[in-house]
């Protein structure tokens, strides 16, 4: 009996392609601003945008031991490492004052901060990384294409 519920097991995991990694599930966003906000952190504000909902940590700025700048892609666009969103809005930090902060700034000194609520030219969801074999070549070839295939969010 403990052999076939084993058997059942390893059959019913066998289906299943393994996730290397938790990033492999976020979303591919690739955008364009109407300034350029390349250097500067970002923070999600609420639906009427006065006030802010999520930010980072100082320490969260960083992916794979570097800061997690966004990647430059071509015909300007970039693609997010930080989690941007429809409500995502540009503070004056950049990323690399930001990191060296102890702790993160009040709410207030953060919304204060903001230099652009209203950001974005263009903002696309493009999958997840499990989407692509090579991301960035693939997202490049794309849009040199002029094809996206992409789900706009504005």
């Amino acid at each position: 009996m403990n052999y076939i519920l084993f058997t059942l097991l390893l059959s019913c995991n066998a289906s299943q392609a393994p996730i290397q990694n938790i990033d492999d599930l976020a979303p591919v966003i690739i955008y364009k601003t109407k300034f350029d906000y390349y250097y500067y952190v970002p923070v999600t504000l609420n639906n009427d945008k006065n006030r802010i909902v999520s930010y980072p940590a100082p320490g969260d700025l960083y992916y794979e031991g570097a800061l997690a700048l966004p990647v430059k892609l071509e015909n300007d666009f970039l693609l997010d490492r930080r989690g941007l969103g429809t409500n995502s809005a540009f503070t004056s930090f950049t990323y690399e004052e930001y990191s060296k902060l102890k702790s993160a700034p009040s709410h207030d000194v953060l919304y204060r901060s903001i230099i652009d609520k209203d950001p974005f030219l263009v903002l696309f969801d493009c999958g997840t990384s499990l989407d692509y074999r090579h991301l960035v070549k693939n997202l490049n070839k794309k849009i040199k294409k002029g094809n996206l295939e992409c789900q706009s969010l504005l």
